[in-house]
């Protein structure tokens, strides 16, 4: 193996271990409800989409859900499905943001990131989960605090983001 690849692997690695850190930590913040989530560890996310990482951002993604899932003790719950659905519609939107070049700031790369990976899981959690479309009064709720989460999270990895210099890639041009 190339030194080059291993140190792909060794940094996917520190990646995925920050975030996977990041999501255990968070779940002893106290939460006014017992769904909302800041989301923090997609801080690295936003970074690693920053830098054209976008394989390693589906990989880093995936895996901290998948681990800090286990090591939250919640790996076969109901959570881990919403967390990788609203993580695969999140992850797949701000890529294609990406990919046609619209002009997103970090910050609203994350608002979107966090408001459909919300509106996914409620959309979920009504298929599988509560048959009721009275669980859809819960929109604005969610709307409204993925925004708020997205702001955050954003500004946190556009503080961050030259902290994880990544390679000679050029970073995106966003604010």
């Amino acid at each position: 193996m190339d030194t080059f690849t291993q140190n792909k692997i060794l940094r996917l690695a520190f990646f995925t271990a920050f975030a996977v850190s990041v999501y255990v930590l968070e779940s002893f913040i106290p939460k006014p409800l017992p769904f909302l989530r800041l989301g923090l560890s997609n801080i690295v996310i936003l970074i690693l989409l920053y830098y054209r990482e976008y394989k390693s951002a589906f990989i880093v993604a995936f895996s901290k859900t998948i681990i800090g899932g286990f090591f939250s003790g919640a790996l076969i719950s109901p959570a881990t499905l919403l967390s990788l659905s609203g993580t695969t519609v999140s992850l797949v939107a701000m890529l294609l943001v990406l990919k046609m070049e619209l002009k997103f700031s970090l910050i609203g790369l994350s608002i979107l990131g966090a408001a459909l990976h919300n509106l996914t899981q409620i959309v979920v959690v009504r298929l599988l989960l509560i048959r009721h479309d009275t669980i859809f009064y819960l929109t604005p709720l969610l709307i409204i605090s993925g925004i708020a989460t997205g702001i955050i999270t954003g500004y946190l990895a556009y503080l961050l983001k030259d902290s994880f210099l990544l390679d000679e890639r050029e970073p995106l041009e966003i604010s």
